[in-house]
């Protein structure tokens, strides 16, 4: 279990850095540098079932039970929600209370905690946490799903990287300040703030 909850900023902290993820340009770029991602777990989850493909059994039935159109919905809007849902878990995990939301105009879903201020190692938990949950969750699940499953579920991990983006942005940005630095997550963004 982590230490407590940081619930107010040092008197001597200092703003050292504020990110807007949904801001226009930011965004864009973003959407673009998601392709790196994608394409790193498209590899990776290539590489995976070529290992394990000859391990496991032939489970039925051979295809998905929805049409191609309605199973790529069916990923899309799966795996969104649950990667709010394991950003919100680690929040709680490190002992704040998670919130959810949406901001339609920007097409983002998001999980923050009002006012929470983060150790930086806490919020790197925060941010891997989807990207590492999902990934491995499915690479479990890939050893008893059955054959029609396996592209979806997959194409699911390919999705859910590429959507991890702004979470990997998050990652950079913070490992260039020492593990003393404090974060606080907002809908569409982070503070970091130094000790003065």
């Amino acid at each position: 279990m982590p230490k407590s909850p940081i619930t107010e900023l040092p008197p001597d902290a200092v703003e050292v850095e504020h990110v807007v993820l949904t801001e226009p340009r930011l965004l864009l770029r973003l959407n673009f540098l998601g392709i790196i991602p994608m394409v790193a777990a498209l590899v990776i989850m290539a590489l995976y079932w070529s290992l394990i493909a000859p391990l496991r059994p032939s489970i039925p039935p051979e295809r998905a039970p929805l049409p191609d159109l309605l199973m790529i919905v069916l990923i899309f809007v799966t795996v969104l929600p649950i990667h709010e849902l394991l950003h919100g878990a680690a929040i709680a995990w490190v002992g704040h209370k998670p919130r959810y939301g949406m901001k339609l105009d920007k097409g983002v879903l998001y999980a923050t905690a009002d006012m929470a201020l983060f150790r930086r190692d806490e919020y790197l938990i925060v941010a891997l946490a989807p990207l590492v949950g999902i990934t491995l969750g499915i690479m479990l699940l890939l050893w008893i799903a059955p054959n029609g499953w396996v592209y979806w579920l997959s194409l699911g991990v390919i999705l859910n990287a590429g959507g991890a983006i702004g979470d990997l942005y998050a990652v950079g940005s913070l490992l260039k300040y020492p593990r003393s630095v404090i974060v606080r997550d907002e809908e569409d963004g982070f503070r970091i703030w130094r000790r003065g």
